[in-house]
């Protein structure tokens, strides 16, 4: 039996395996751990509608390099590395420190009063009420002063400091400033609002005071909390929480140029790599790529459940999840996986230089009404794709609550192992059937109309453990999607365009489709929330599928063409090995 294994596809078959394990438990939580630092969903919507475009940009430009140059291995090598270091500079970005305006109203005991914005959500209250998650833990206030407030501090809160300052002129703009240390709790929660009771008042001098008063006052101030992730989501959902910085916190700009050269070095990798597969394979090969890629879609199916389960594991006991065990998988993975590709051998792959001008390429393409429909549908079929790549995970955090938050990482994981075992490798494998059996224009409107299904069944389900059987229909969409795209653009293009062709549904599909898609989702969800974003998707589908139609009515009408919009005969099919290359996983497919 080892005997028939080819010892020169080896490396190559381990990398697909040991790059996906690597960047597979990282790449799909990447929108969940963005919104545990504190990004809104709009900023991480406009995050992934920066990300597909970087990543096609970086494509030809450095695959173009490395052909000018034959520079091929080192630059696969470099950004392997390149992969690792700015992923794993991820886990060392802190979350964003939250601010709100607060009450701090003294009868008695003080405490602090902060009210929602319409009701806090039921994560907050467990974490800040029922399981009071904030042992020793503190938080800087800034109030308003005023000459009670100054009585009330000297006499009763035992702050010496303040008692000069009675007889002094106290302005508008004056405050005075403490940090309130939680350690000891009976924090209520009446309607919109939660009351903080006793903390400890520590001034400038550090010495903690106990703060009681024997006549009512109360003044406004501002609260903002440092290392505290039960406080920060409840200043977040405060009613006036301070977000105005949030984009120029360095938080954020960390985040973003991180992500941005992962997904340059993902790029550049998967698409050298596969510049290296056909390589090795020769013409008489070919159709076997399918079998090396296959080791990519295991590593990312393995690791991405696996991730999950740890992640909860490692997070027991705290308030929020500690994803700092994926990052060192990813690390340990990735320096595997420069090893193993350093044993490549290859010769640099040809080169030709009678390739036709792109731009005569694209202006055959464009002439084509057949093209311009199957446009559309890309950006549609991209568009509902962003939602399942970027906001899935999202959707399942916003729908968790008590139990369901300890083993919610688990759920995620086991999400990403039917999306690929369950959801994507059969239907890589009778993509070819379904194709013959149906055509092209078919099975591109049954795609758009299994996303409609599928995210109004999203949309009407409030346990997120629901979403485990809705997964299945994970087939029947992006798991039809991708080779359906590629099958088409292929054979619906004109003679002298199909290399062109390739790029164009790239381009459309990502830089257009997946780009909107995840701005107009983050938007939806911060505004309108989850449910309401899956509906708005579920319709849009419909409609843009109808759309579809319209357009391929209006082709037909004005012009037929000789394959029918993909039902003639001289169309062809994929065969299990060339289906099962043209989608592996969600990571390979963004890149």
């Amino acid at each position: 039996m080892l005997e028939n294994i080819n010892r020169e596809l080896l490396p190559i078959k381990a990398h697909y395996f040991l790059f996906n394990a690597a960047t597979g438990p990282i790449v799909p939580f990447l929108p969940t751990i963005a919104k545990q630092l504190g990004f809104s969903g709009i900023l991480v919507g406009t995050i992934y509608t920066i990300l597909p475009v970087s990543g096609l940009v970086a494509k030809p430009l450095f695959g173009g390099l490395a052909d000018k140059f034959k520079i091929h291995k080192p630059l696969f090598l470099l950004f392997q590395a390149v992969v690792a270091i700015a992923m794993f500079t991820i886990l060392f970005i802190p979350e964003i420190d939250r601010s709100a305006n607060v009450t701090l109203n003294c009868l008695g005991e003080a405490s602090l009063e902060i009210c929602s914005k319409n009701e806090f959500s039921s994560k907050v209250i467990h974490s800040v009420v029922s399981e009071k998650m904030h042992t020793n833990t503190s938080c800087h206030v800034s109030c308003k002063a005023t000459k009670d407030i100054y009585t009330e501090l000297c006499l009763h809160w035992k702050a010496s400091e303040f008692c000069e300052l009675l007889n002094s002129n106290i302005s508008d703009t004056d405050t005075f400033d403490f940090n309130a240390r939680f350690d000891i709790f009976h924090d209520i929660h009446i309607g919109k609002c939660i009351y903080i009771h006793n903390f400890t008042a520590m001034f400038s001098n550090d010495e903690a005071h106990k703060p009681h008063c024997a006549n009512y006052v109360k003044t406004f101030c501002k609260t903002i909390c440092h290392n505290n992730p039960a406080f920060n989501q409840l200043l977040l959902e405060a009613e006036v929480s301070q977000n105005s910085t949030e984009t120029s916190s360095y938080q954020f700009q960390s985040f973003l140029w991180a992500t941005i050269i992962s997904w340059i070095g993902m790029a550049v990798v998967v698409s050298i790599a596969d510049a290296i597969c056909f390589n090795l394979l020769g013409n008489d090969r070919r159709k076997e790529y399918g079998k090396q890629k296959m080791w990519g879609s295991i590593g990312f199916g393995i690791f991405g459940i696996s991730a999950g389960y740890l992640v909860d594991v490692f997070s027991e006991g705290q308030t929020q999840k500690d994803y700092s065990c994926i990052f060192y998988i990813m690390l340990i993975m990735m320096i595997f996986d420069i090893i193993v590709s350093a044993t490549l051998r290859k010769k640099n792959p040809d080169c030709s230089e009678d390739e036709p001008s792109i731009f005569q390429e694209l202006f055959t393409i464009f002439k084509e009404g057949n093209v311009l429909a199957f446009g559309w549908w890309c950006i549609g079929a991209g568009m509902c794709t962003s939602v399942i790549w970027n906001f899935l995970f999202w959707y399942t955090e916003d729908l968790a609550t008590g139990v369901q938050i300890t083993w919610l990482k688990t759920l995620q994981g086991l999400l990403t192992g039917i999306q690929c075992f369950v959801g994507e490798l059969p239907f890589n494998f009778i993509s070819g059937t379904v194709l013959r059996k149906l055509g092209h224009v078919n099975v591109m409107s049954l795609v758009l109309l299994i996303y409609a299904i599928r995210f109004m069944a999203y949309s009407t389900v409030s346990n997120p453990w629901w979403f485990l059987i809705i997964e299945v229909l994970h087939g029947p969409s992006l798991g039809l999607c991708w080779p359906t795209m590629v099958s088409y653009g292929d054979k619906v293009t004109p003679p002298g365009t199909k290399a062109t062709i390739q790029g164009f549904i790239g381009a459309v599909f990502e830089g257009i489709g997946v780009s909107c898609g995840s701005l107009i989702c983050g938007w939806l969800m911060d505004t309108y929330g989850g449910a309401t974003t899956m509906r708005v998707f579920s319709v849009g589908a419909l409609l843009w599928l109808t759309c579809f139609w319209f357009i391929l009515l209006l082709v037909r009408k004005l012009k037929v063409t000789p394959l029918h919009l993909g039902h003639n005969h001289l169309v062809n099919y994929a065969n299990p090995d060339d289906a099962i290359l043209l989608t592996m996983n969600r990571e390979l497919q963004t890149y």
